[in-house]
C-alpha cells in the first residue's frame, strides 16, 4: 500500500512540474528551483525544498516544507503574497513583476501550496493521515 501511495505522490507532484525524488533519509524531496533570474542591477532567486515521510505505524504522510527567496541589487515592480491556514497546512501563493532600467527583468507566479494539496489529496485519497510538520527531523526516518 505504501508503493501505490508514493507512486500516486510523484505522479500527482510531477502534474505540477516539479520533481520528487526518493530520497535517502525520507522517502520523497524535493529540492527545486522555482526562480533563478539575473539582470543588469541585481539577481532575484526562489528555492522551495520538502521532504515527504510516510510512516506506516499510524498510516500518516508527514510533510516539511520550506521556501528561501533571496534578492540582491536594485528593482522596481510590484509583489503579491496571499496564504492562508487550512488546519495545520499552510498554502500560499506569491507573484511578482520586477522592472531594471532594461524594462521588465523578472515576472513570477507560483502556487507553492498546490505542493502540499496534492501530496495531501493523495494521502486521504488511500486512507491515509496527513500532518504538515514544523521539523525536517519529523519528517525523516528514525
Amino acid at each position: 500500500m505504501k508503493k501505490e501511495l508514493l507512486f500516486e505522490i510523484e505522479n500527482q507532484i510531477s502534474a505540477l512540474g516539479i520533481n520528487a525524488v526518493k530520497g535517502e533519509k525520507t522517502d520523497l524531496t524535493i529540492d527545486a528551483e522555482l526562480l533563478d533570474a539575473s539582470f543588469s542591477t541585481g539577481k532575484k532567486k526562489l528555492k522551495y525544498e520538502a521532504m515527504i515521510l510516510l510512516d506506516e505505524s499510524d498510516k500518516a504522510v508527514r510533510m516539511y516544507e520550506k521556501t528561501t527567496e533571496l534578492s540582491a541589487g536594485v528593482s522596481f515592480g510590484m509583489s503579491g503574497e496571499t496564504s492562508f491556514q487550512s488546519g495545520s497546512t499552510l498554502m500560499r501563493k506569491v507573484k511578482s513583476v520586477q522592472y531594471g532600467p532594461e524594462g521588465k527583468v523578472v515576472e513570477y507566479n507560483f502556487d507553492i501550496g498546490a505542493i502540499s494539496k496534492a501530496v495531501k489529496s493523495a494521502a486521504l485519497a488511500q486512507g491515509w493521515s496527513f500532518k504538515t510538520v514544523i521539523f525536517k527531523k519529523n519528517a525523516m526516518f528514525r
